[in-house]
């Protein structure tokens, strides 16, 4: 199977980023949030707030966001009806029917964009749409274990992703893939050894 990250590899961009620019246009009192987060993750990255507080924080702020968006589902179906053509071109062209996703985004808004792709698997975070409570995080170290748990005899042909913050996914690929833009970078085994 091959496996790819979502955002800035098969999506041109950050996907939840734009979906919530996408609502503060439908709703400008969302305008917000934006700054309340960036500070507490300038914050926890300058090693002031704890990771435990700063998750706090977020699904306080998640909260507030998803009670004030109403109906949640007709606004993701709005969002990729406008920016499903943000897809690669690469990817639309390499699709398999067993292709999972494997991201840190957050379900509620690939699922969608999955099922209109075709995609039948999709790991991801997950985000209570009614109370913002965070039930996973897939990111770095987590994607493997996730993975492992949905694919426990997985083999993965390719993996691609835009960072190296995949590592321990691109361990697990018999090829690995650094995506820019449309264009593909084989990551050779000796450079992941390293890491």
């Amino acid at each position: 199977m091959n496996v790819y990250d979502f955002d800035n590899t098969i999506y041109n961009g950050e996907s939840v980023f734009d979906f919530y620019i996408y609502c503060v246009r439908r709703y400008p009192s969302l305008l917000k949030y934006l700054f309340i987060i960036l500070i507490a993750w300038l914050r926890y990255k300058l090693l002031i707030l704890s990771r435990e507080r700063l998750m706090a924080l977020a699904e306080k702020y998640a909260a507030e966001f998803f009670r004030k968006v109403r109906n949640v589902e007709n606004m993701v179906s709005g969002f990729w009806d406008i920016k499903e053509k943000k897809i690669k071109k690469f990817y639309l062209k390499a699709h398999r029917d067993d292709d999972v996703v494997v991201s840190a985004s957050v379900s509620f808004l690939l699922d969608e964009i999955c099922a209109r792709l075709g995609i039948k698997h999709c790991i991801c975070s997950h985000v209570d749409t009614v109370t913002g409570r965070v039930g996973s995080l897939c990111f770095g170290q987590n994607k493997p274990g996730l993975f492992l748990a949905s694919f426990p005899e997985g083999h993965i042909a390719n993996f691609y992703s835009d960072s190296m913050n995949d590592v321990p996914m691109m361990k697990m690929a018999d090829r690995a893939y650094l995506v820019r833009g449309e264009k593909l970078m084989p990551v050779p085994k000796e450079k992941l050894e390293l890491k």
